[in-house]
């Protein structure tokens, strides 16, 4: 099997193998191994093999890239040190363990300074793989990171940063910096802290799926928010000039930069932390 950065298979089996909401929240590696190893086969009566890879990286650099991502999610957590600490979560399925196995030894997680991507065979009807990231970065980085088929979740990180799902749910919390950040189909969560922005602003927005954003209370921003086809719920009183409708534009407290987000299909809740 040839190896490839490009992960081949039909959506409805990729899907399968994105890890879920609840998956990708547990944060120690432990009780994903265990959520992992105590799933069920799938209908095609296929084995399960279940592995986590930890790569180190000393001085990454203020700009680090995690894109190309087809089958798996992300985590990325800033932390206060000048290193980065990588888990690579592996998911195999085949039609025994003792091939499982053997397609995961042939899975690497590539990281070459800041950039980090995973490689691997191609899926085909009988196996099928994916890896999950979950990074822990400087707080101070420029990030580039994308995924197609699989939730991303980026929390306290300062800097200029690029953000991209097609097909899963798109976390953000404790954010600075100037950033942008979308997902396709999947709902949209922004989750603000302190008391303003710190740097340039927030651009955010999801075609498919509700967006929530969670205001801390004595906030300062101009926010701007929306919904083209859904209901608006607000969780706290706001000024607005002229009426109410689905798209809202106002001053939290003094101002600041902009907090923007919108969905296309989807309900808009705007509520307190």
């Amino acid at each position: 099997m040839p190896n490839t950065r490009s992960i081949a298979g039909a959506l409805i089996v990729a899907l399968a193998l994105i890890p879920t909401g609840k998956a990708m929240a547990q944060r120690d590696d432990s009780d994903w191994l265990d959520d992992c190893r105590n799933q069920r086969g799938d209908r095609w009566e296929r084995e399960q093999f279940c592995e986590i890879r930890k790569t180190g990286v000393r001085n990454p650099g203020s700009s680090i890239t995690m894109d190309g991502l087809r089958n798996g999610g992300v985590i990325v957590t800033g932390w206060d040190r000048d290193s980065m600490a990588i888990s690579t979560r592996i998911q195999v399925r085949a039609r025994s363990q003792a091939v499982a196995k053997d397609i995961a030894s042939q899975i690497r997680t590539v990281v070459r300074g800041g950039d980090v991507y995973v490689e691997g065979p191609r899926n085909d009807e009988d196996v099928n793989w994916s890896a999950s990231i979950y990074a822990m970065v400087p707080r101070k980085s420029n990030l580039r990171v994308g995924t197609r088929n699989g939730p991303l979740s980026v929390e306290n990180v300062r800097g200029d940063m690029d953000l991209q799902t097609s097909n899963g749910p798109l976390s953000l919390r404790d954010l600075g910096g100037s950033v942008r950040a979308r997902t396709s189909n999947g709902p949209l969560t922004i989750s603000l802290d302190g008391s303003r922005w710190d740097g340039t602003g927030l651009e955010a927005r999801t075609t498919n799926g509700p967006l929530t954003i969670s205001v801390p209370d004595g906030y300062n921003a101009r926010l701007e928010a929306g919904t083209t086809n859904g209901p608006v719920s607000l969780g706290f009183p706001i000024t607005v000039v002229g009426r109410i409708t689905r798209d809202i534009a106002t001053e939290l407290g003094s101002g600041g930069p902009t907090i923007r987000a919108t969905t296309t299909n989807g309900p808009l809740s705007i509520r307190r932390k």
